[in-house]
């Protein structure tokens, strides 16, 4: 990694890669090839066992063509100026016996916080296994993020105090961090917006929208040129 090189892990569940699948596959192909960010990416059995689930029991596109997408990176479809840039490391399963319950109740404030998550169901107490692994016990000295749309994982990974946060955050953040021009086209649109009264708000996902009235649309801005005629 260079001096100008800023790096970032991540821990990938099911529902970042179910709500965005376009942004993951943006941040693992795209960017490591730009020489200004390392990503490390860690997939827990939790996230691939909940793929496959949404792919054969809910018929999940999305779910079917994350883990294909999975299956292609660990192919020499990788350049290896990429490789240097980029690491996606498969959790072993074998790790889940290893990191007891415990380990994780050790993470937690409060009696009552414990208690509530020793009720939850077994595939969220093997994330929380493996979010605590790479926050609190593996000795790399790296600093792990959640990466999640779930509202119940949030809940759980704050009372376990991991750090997570949404699609939208990371992507905010490793667009700033290239000086992505589709992230200052971005910005500059929806300040736009803002100016022309539109308000601020989340939606039932918890993304922050922008409100604006039909009478006051806004449209992006476009390249020059001229236009087409027959």
């Amino acid at each position: 990694m260079t001096a100008m090189t800023s790096q970032y892990n991540f821990i990938l569940d099911a529902s970042s890669f179910e709500k965005g699948l376009g942004n993951v596959k943006r941040w693992m192909v795209q960017y490591p090839a730009t020489n200004k960010i390392k990503l490390n990416f860690y997939i827990p059995t939790y996230t691939l066992k909940e793929l496959d689930f949404l792919q054969y029991r809910e018929k999940s596109f999305t779910a079917k063509e994350a883990l294909k997408f999975i299956d292609s990176l660990e192919t020499p479809l990788i350049t290896d100026k990429k490789k240097e840039n980029f690491n996606m490391i498969i959790e072993m399963p074998d790790l889940l016996d290893i990191i007891s319950w415990n380990d994780v109740l050790d993470s937690v404030n409060s009696n009552r916080d414990k208690d509530e998550l020793n009720k939850i169901p077994r595939r969220y107490k093997n994330l929380l296994k493996s979010c605590v692994f790479k926050c609190n016990m593996e000795d790399e000295n790296l600093k792990w993020i959640l990466i999640t749309e779930d509202t119940k994982v949030r809940k759980y990974a704050s009372l376990c105090n991991i750090p997570w946060c949404s699609i939208v955050d990371a992507d905010s953040i490793l667009s700033r961090e290239i000086n992505d021009k589709s992230f200052q086209d971005s910005e500059k649109f929806l300040n736009l917006l803002l100016k022309n009264g539109g308000i601020k708000a989340e939606n039932e996902n918890g993304e922050q929208i922008i409100k604006t009235s039909f009478e006051k649309s806004v449209y992006a801005s476009r390249g020059s040129g001229k236009l087409w005629s027959p």
